[in-house]
């Protein structure tokens, strides 16, 4: 929720949510924050707008969970997009996939 009068911003979270989906959605919007401010387009009205903000959104978690298993000491030749993904509680596979790939050629 956007802050008026100079309030700082707001998330607010379902409290019936476990820690690991509350930490998803604060990363998610952590992500529009980082984000919507280069997507064009009206959020509410355009629909190509809504996708790639969401998309930036869920990327944005996605990289900071992928981020969060290594620095936990998973090696990277252990990892399982699969089991990753699930654990994230994300079907967008191809981007866990994609994130496992840029720790692979960093090494």
């Amino acid at each position: 929720v956007h802050g008026k009068d100079g309030k700082p911003d707001v998330v607010v979270v379902n409290s019936k949510l476990d820690d690991n989906e509350v930490e998803n959605v604060i990363l998610h919007e952590i992500g529009h924050a980082k984000n919507d401010g280069d997507v064009l387009g009206d959020y509410q009205t355009d629909d190509g707008a809504h996708s790639c903000s969401e998309h930036g959104a869920n990327v944005f978690m996605i990289h900071e969970k992928v981020k969060q298993y290594f620095a936990l000491g998973n090696e990277i030749q252990d990892a399982n997009w699969l089991n990753i993904a699930k654990s994230i509680g994300t079907q967008d596979y191809l981007q866990v996939q994609e994130e496992l790939n840029r720790y692979r050629f960093e090494e």
